[in-house]
């Protein structure tokens, strides 16, 4: 049996051991020096007299033998990129427990689930919650529209030195997004909010892009207990262009807001104003998207505010300090597959 301890330390052992022999101490006292049997001492010894240094390296221990083969734990971890559809299951959810059921149909092997997902996570394979897509989505329309119309729209903006600006909306509930917080084992933090947790502020957004300098700015404005309807919509971008001079791109999504009289109205009053439609179903590509993220997921998550006026007060504050954040304004352009522009519009 080999010594206890690493390789490292067993090596040292070993060539102490040596050291003391050929320094005159008997095989007894080595041993009982190390506090290992006379035996061990003398194969040590041996080693050395055939092999030299190399004779008193120690080998790690390989450990148990795998019970799966390398080709099946690649195949076992090329499954979490398929759905589980695929293998019978009627949810869209990968668990250790139905990766070790396929395992056993698979290779005949079994594995506790417990350990199995210990084995995934030191792989790599680790819980994620998933990213819900509409199957009305068409990526292929999305990659042609950012390829073309938005290269189009970057290049009417700097013929016409005009401003762009990525408009949208969402709204602040009163029922808090909650986020794991630390607390001791078994005694998670009691958010208290209001009953009528179906109160919100509703906000409208613009992130913009200057026709000369290329800067990142933001506008918005807040609707408490209300909601953002095809008036109010009109209502903000008409706010907006007294902040905006020249000509301006509106880019936006084809809600029922962005829709009707009102915005038909607001073209017939604004010749300088121009609207461009983002592809259906691909919110990401709008970079206020990630504002509301940034908002609800980062600033704001576990926040409960007593009343709705408290609530706006906290929404308005955050965006106020958002709009002075240039840098993060910019970050939300990079999240967005419409990256910020590298050069200034007008260049």
């Amino acid at each position: 049996m080999r010594s206890k301890g690493s390789a490292r330390q067993l090596e040292t052992r070993r060539q102490l051991a040596v050291r003391r022999l050929n320094e005159g101490y008997c095989t007894a006292e080595v041993a009982d020096f190390l506090e290992v049997h006379e035996r061990t001492v003398r194969k040590w010894a041996e080693r050395y007299r055939q092999y030299g240094e190399a004779g008193l390296i120690a080998k790690c221990h390989p450990g148990p033998t795998p019970r799966l083969t390398d080709a099946q734990q690649m195949t076992v971890l090329g499954w979490f990129t398929r759905n589980p559809t695929e293998f019978g299951y009627r949810t869209e959810l990968w668990t250790a427990a139905r990766a070790a059921e396929q395992i056993h149909k698979a290779f005949g092997v079994r594995y506790n689930h417990r350990y199995l997902s210990q084995w995934l996570y030191e792989r790599g394979i680790t819980p994620q919650k998933p990213v819900t897509r509409p199957r009305e989505r068409d990526d292929a329309e999305i990659q042609r529209w950012v390829k073309e119309e938005w290269k189009r729209i970057r290049k009417k903006a700097r013929e016409q030195r005009a401003h762009i600006a990525l408009i949208d909306e969402s709204g602040f509930l009163m029922m808090p997004l909650v986020r794991r917080s630390l607390a001791p084992r078994g005694q998670p933090l009691v958010l208290k909010h209001k009953a009528k947790h179906r109160q919100k502020v509703s906000v409208a957004a613009a992130l913009t892009v200057s026709p000369v300098a290329g800067r990142a700015g933001m506008y918005f404005r807040t609707y408490p207990d209300s909601f953002v309807d095809a008036e109010k919509s009109a209502s903000f971008v008409r706010q907006l262009l007294r902040h905006l001079r020249g000509q301006v791109i509106v880019v936006w999504d084809k809600g029922n807001m962005h829709k009707g009289p009102h915005i038909r109205k607001l073209l017939s009053d604004f010749p300088r104003l121009s609207l461009e439609p983002l592809p259906s179903y691909a919110p990401d590509l709008n970079a206020v998207e990630h504002l509301w993220s940034y908002g609800k997921y980062g600033k704001l998550s576990n926040y409960a505010a007593l009343d709705v006026p408290e609530l706006n007060r906290r929404v308005t504050a955050v965006l106020r300090a958002t709009q002075k954040n240039r840098p993060l304004l910019h970050g939300f352009f990079d999240l967005a597959q419409l990256p910020f522009p590298e050069r200034p519009l007008a260049a």
